[in-house]
């Protein structure tokens, strides 16, 4: 077996943009105490100027009226908390994966739908055009029959039954 001898790659010097590449011209570039100095850079040459992103800021979100002027995808995050409930003073909604609560600011909840089974409680009125439903359950009614249908009866009347 006989040994080999290897010796490493040469690399070529590749001068930086703007300055000389011959040793002469970098001879000439120093000062009387033998520091090089760096070769000056023309005029004409301009930097490159920062990239910012006003088009977000100026067509979708108006910063100044804090209002949203386009549309979103929202990626997959934890949860959304719309104002800052201070007893007295504000309420707030809170939109998560689980569902939505909505609070006054006495800290009532004033509506609540559950994001796993559907359910969901108003404290208010609720009004609609129309409508659907599969089942409806009503607490505190009366099944009167008039003889041929069943009526149920809401409410109280002074003087009924």
């Amino acid at each position: 077996m006989t040994n080999q001898l290897y010796s490493p790659e040469v690399i070529a010097a590749i001068p930086l943009p703007n300055t000389t590449e011959s040793t002469q011209q970098a001879s000439d570039s120093t000062s009387d105490n033998n520091v090089p100095q760096a070769e000056k850079i023309p005029y004409s040459v301009k930097f490159p100027v920062k990239a910012v992103a006003v088009e977000l800021l100026s067509t979708v979100l108006n910063t100044k009226s804090k209002k949203i002027l386009g549309n979103f995808t929202f990626g997959v995050i934890g949860a959304i908390s719309i104002g800052n409930y201070v007893n007295g003073v504000s309420g707030d909604i809170r939109i998560s994966p689980d569902g939505i609560v909505g609070r006054n600011i006495n800290g009532t909840t004033t509506f609540s739908i559950d994001g796993t089974t559907g359910d969901a409680v108003f404290a208010g009125t609720i009004q609609a055009g129309a409508v659907v439903s599969g089942q409806v359950t009503v607490t505190g009614a009366f099944v009167v029959n008039d003889g041929t249908y069943n009526i149920i009866w809401l409410g109280y009347l002074e003087g009924g039954f």
